[in-house]
């Protein structure tokens, strides 16, 4: 199932499922959301109550209950609306392996966003630092689907909502790394979740990505130096994962800057195609 967020007309923030060229509304299966009361549970709570959700919305769409939309009228927003947190891979392709004497993620550790970050499909990246390089990271998004602890890397994938693209956004300058991945729209999360029945296992997935059409990056996620399997492994052993956390698997050589008016396109096997645009200054 591909499990999407989306805007139409005055109608704000809506749940979708996309087959084909349509979206199906199933905002409906919202009120079977479990109310909350302050202090609010940490994460996605759409991704948290999904195993209860999924037979509803299959039920409105098959029932004919659930209105449908060319993809083409509607914004799409990102998948998910409240993750707790991002963990973004570092020096997780084997060319960078090399480059850095043998050490992986494991011995650099995991760079953050904060949650401000997010950003979906149809925003623009915008660019506020005047003089400042900044760089896209194509990247596979892993969504985390139920609270995770310290969890074996053979148990992990039982832990996985689903499937994402994802841009990883970076600004050089002399301030920690992780600060410059934090401003607004650097997080980049599209266009839908791709629910795992339909990626049981994602080391076969490729991906290519380019921008104003000229290809930048390509690569085959099984050729990571950590699996997903292992990331979640080594995330949930740093800190407790939440139902919408996603991480980001870290991004292969290729990389460059963006200028405003540069358009990119991030193109990934069975999960879809994201498209957006470059905005602000440079």
């Amino acid at each position: 199932m591909r499990i999407c967020r989306f805007d139409r007309g005055s109608e704000k923030d809506r749940l979708g499922v996309v087959e084909g060229d349509k979206v199906h509304d199933v905002s409906a299966v919202i009120d079977l959301i479990e109310p909350v009361r302050w202090p609010v549970p940490m994460g996605d709570r759409m991704i948290a109550a999904l195993p209860v959700l999924r037979p509803k919305m299959e039920e409105l769409i098959k029932s004919g209950s659930a209105k449908s939309y060319a993809l083409s009228d509607v914004r799409l927003n990102a998948p998910i609306a409240n993750p707790s947190k991002f963990f973004c891979g570092a020096g997780n392709w084997p060319e960078h392996k090399e480059q850095m004497g043998g050490k992986n993620m494991r011995n650099l550790g995991w760079l953050h966003k904060t949650t401000n970050a997010l950003a979906g499909p149809a925003d623009d990246v915008i660019l506020t630092r005047p003089g400042r390089v900044t760089f896209y990271e194509a990247e596979l998004a892993t969504i985390i689907g139920k609270e995770a602890k310290n969890v074996a890397a053979k148990d992990a994938l039982d832990y996985v909502a689903g499937y994402a693209a994802c841009l990883d956004m970076s600004m050089q300058g002399e301030e920690n790394f992780s600060h410059n991945k934090c401003y607004d729209t650097f997080g980049v999360i599209g266009p839908w979740m791709v629910t795992t029945d339909e990626i049981p296992d994602p080391r076969p997935l490729t991906f290519r990505f380019y921008v104003n059409d000229v290809q930048k990056q390509g690569d085959k996620i099984e050729r990571l130096v950590l699996s997903v399997e292992e990331m979640i492994e080594f995330a949930s052993g740093v800190a407790t994962l939440y139902p919408g956390d996603v991480i980001m698997s870290g991004t292969p050589i290729g990389i460059s800057q963006v200028f405003p008016g540069d358009v990119m396109r991030l193109e990934f096997d069975v999960i879809g195609t994201m498209v957006n645009k470059v905005a602000g200054v440079v």
